[in-house]
Formats: structure tokens, sequence, C-alpha cells
């Protein structure tokens, strides 16, 4: 097929058109599908399910696309970058269409807690509405919502961190092979699971030193609370109330409220009981600074058979990476990094995007692929020495995001 007379595209498999291209021409006549002009804007996800119906491949104009320019994709120097370039266009618009879901779901979950804190009634309806919405969202694209789920900047952690567990909560769930309305399920049982700490005083919730023995006993009634605000409302699934009341018990019966042992224990339980912690390890609060990925995943995994469930762990750990995108680390040399991709068959060897020098101060950005084997200015092999948590060493991950620089699971 002669593309001579379209200078500016490039052909594209059709699983990797994204919402904002511009298709210029099919592999087969246009005559031969459904499509009414020959050349338009993919604009709504109809139009690509009735392109990867009908065709293998198209060629995307990137004069005429959105979010990409002719010299990124039509005219960039060679494949890598061209294929780059529309892993952007891809990721981008998918973040595009992932944002106002998540800051929608952000508002309802802040709302809907601080009803519940001053008395008013759970307002069910928006919950499912709003997990139904991020089910969808993660079922076509995970990692624009798990990327947004890494973003913390809120001084709200009951609300945001019950929405990252219901997010969580959901990729995981689909990790295990959960169907989509057993999604929808966990997904309510996560933004709900801690619905009963509204009733803990904040003067213990938000402690900043080591809770006594009676506060702890205090801090522990929540999920009994929890349990009660969500029976008392009949549109709540059974689900939801069992989750709120067991998240809590560990697989050796040294859990409370009941000190349920592994069989006793509800699976949705166990699924939240994982994500619950993760998230907690890894968030900043007023007693604790967050941790690491790879430091919260190394705990869990400590805890296998005793607090958690081992295939509700080893799943989770699947679907994180132990190098996941947006990670910060420091090479032996003392150099700083972004991790922006690891391939499953290296997933000791991510390739990085270098941010600091040796002295912790900017540098220009530079790719460092570790399959690859490289080495630094004196000679040696870049090593990953110590994994950081988001927001180390000031470092803001969207940033680099939005310029380009990172595109999370492109290899």
């Amino acid at each position: 097929m002669d593309t001579r007379s379209l200078p500016h595209t490039i052909e594209v498999a059709v699983d990797d058109l994204s919402i904002g291209m511009y298709v210029a021409k099919l592999d087969r006549p246009w005559t031969e599908t459904p499509f009414l002009f020959q050349g338009f804007l993919i604009r709504e996800q109809q139009e690509l399910h009735l392109l990867r119906e009908h065709c293998q491949s198209v060629w995307v104009d990137a004069k005429q696309s959105t979010g990409v320019s002719a010299q990124q994709l039509g005219q960039a120097p060679d494949r890598a970058t061209r294929e780059a370039a529309i892993a952007k266009v891809k990721f981008d618009n998918r973040m595009q269409q992932a944002l106002p879901i998540w800051q929608a779901a952000r508002e309802s979950s802040l709302r809907i807690l601080n009803a519940v804190k001053f008395g008013q009634s759970l307002d069910v309806a928006t919950v499912k509405e709003v997990v139904k919405e991020c089910v969808d969202h993660i079922l076509e694209s995970p990692s624009a919502m798990l990327w947004l789920a890494r973003i913390k900047d809120s001084d709200e952690y009951t609300a945001e961190h019950c929405l990252r567990v219901g997010i969580l909560s959901i990729a995981l769930g689909r990790e295990l092979g959960l169907m989509p309305l057993e999604l929808e399920q966990v997904g309510i049982c996560g933004m709900l699971h801690d619905v009963g700490k509204l009733k803990v005083p904040d003067e213990i919730l938000n402690k900043p030193g080591r809770l006594t023995e009676d506060e702890f006993n205090v801090m522990k009634l929540h999920s009994i609370e929890g349990r009660k605000l969500l029976l008392a409302n009949g549109q709540v699934p059974a689900a939801a109330v069992d989750v709120a009341y067991a998240h809590h018990e560990r697989m050796d019966g040294g859990g409370y409220p009941r000190g349920l042992k592994a069989n006793q224990i509800p699976y949705f339980a166990k699924i939240i009981a994982v994500v619950d912690a993760y998230d907690a390890i890894n968030s900043d609060r007023v007693y604790s600074k967050g941790r690491s990925t790879m430091e919260a995943l190394r705990i869990l995994f400590d805890e296998v058979n005793t607090q958690f469930d081992e295939e509700v762990v080893l799943a989770f750990i699947r679907m994180i990476g132990i190098f996941p995108p947006g990670e910060i680390v420091e090479l032996t040399n003392g150099e700083v990094a972004i991790i922006t991709a690891c391939s499953p068959d290296h997933k000791l060897k991510p390739r990085l995007l270098l941010v600091l020098d040796s002295d912790k101060q900017p540098c220009k950005p530079k790719i460092i692929d570790l399959i690859r084997n490289p080495t630094d200015q004196n000679g040696l092999p870049y090593r990953v020495g110590e994994v950081h948590p988001t927001g180390a060493f000031g470092i803001d991950i969207e940033a680099y995001r939005r310029e380009g620089l990172i595109i999370p699971g492109h290899l």
C-alpha cells in the first residue's frame, strides 16, 4: 500500500489505537467498512471497537491527531521513538478519561464519609455509581487508574485511603479472575471497609505517637462500629458488612474482633486486608512516613499465611510488580532515577529515567535500561541501591509524566 502521499503517518496496530488519533488510511478499502468518511479523528470507544473489528492496522496522521506532533510521530527518526510517541498519546488519552473519574470519586468519597461523620445516612447509591465507573475504567485501562492511585497530595487520608483501597481491590480482583459484578462488589467493600473509623475519636485516630493499650482497644472497635453502620442501611451489600467486620482478622486466628481463622474469613475480607495494609504502609501518616512499594510488598510477603492469604498476596505482588512505574530509586553510585517500566522477563532490571546526579541535584533526564547492563561515567555498572517512597528527594513523578518522559508500562 502506497503511503508516500501521507508524509506524517505511521502504521499502527488497531490494538494500539487510542481516542485522539486521526485515522488517515485503513489496511482495506473504506467501502468494506461501516465508516462514512475517508479519514476521521477517533472520538469515542465505539469507533475503536469498529476499527478493531474490521481492520488489522491503520495509518495515523500525527499532524491531525490531538496530543502528538508530526515531529513526535510521523517524522520521528526511528521506530522506537515513533512507538514511544504512540504510547504517550495512548496513555495521555487514558489519563484524560481517568482523571475526571478519579476526581469525582475522590470528591464523592470525601462527601459521603463527612456526611456519615455528622450523623447523616450513608449514600449507598453514590458509592455504587462511583465504583461502577472505576470498574469500567479499570477493565478498559488499569494502568491510568493505578498511576493516579500513586499520587497522594491530600490531607484527607481516610477518604483517599478508602478510595485507593477500592480501586486497588478492583484491580486485584481482576488479577484474581473475578467477574465484573464481583469486581463491583469488592470495590464497594473497599470503599466502605473503614467507615467505622468515623466513630473513633480524632485524638486517637490521628495521634502522632504510639497508642496505649486502652487507645488501641478503642481503635479496634472500628470494625464493630463499621458493621453497625452498614447493617443500619438496607442498601449496603452483605459482603461489605462482612468486610467491614472482618478485614482485621488474621489467617492464624490472631486478628480482631472475633479471632477468626483462615477458612472462616470471607474471601473479600482477605482481599481488602492485603490492599488495606499495603496502602497504609505505603502512605504518609501523622505518626509515620510512608515506605517504598518494595518494602510494603516485602512486609506483606513476610506475613503470608500468618496475617494474609498466600494466593491473594502473590496475586497482588504480580499486579503491582517489584519495580512498578513511578517508583523512585537511588542507584549505588548515588544518582537518583524514576522507574518507567519493567519487563516481565527481567523483573529485577527495570528501565529508569535518571533525574538527579550523585549530589542529588537535577540533571538532564536520561534513559537507562538495566537490561543492557549500562555503566556510569566511571565505568561502573548501574545498580539499584535503595528504593524510596513516592515524593522522595522532592521529585514530582506526575510532572515528568506530563512532559512525556514517563509512559507507565511502555517498554
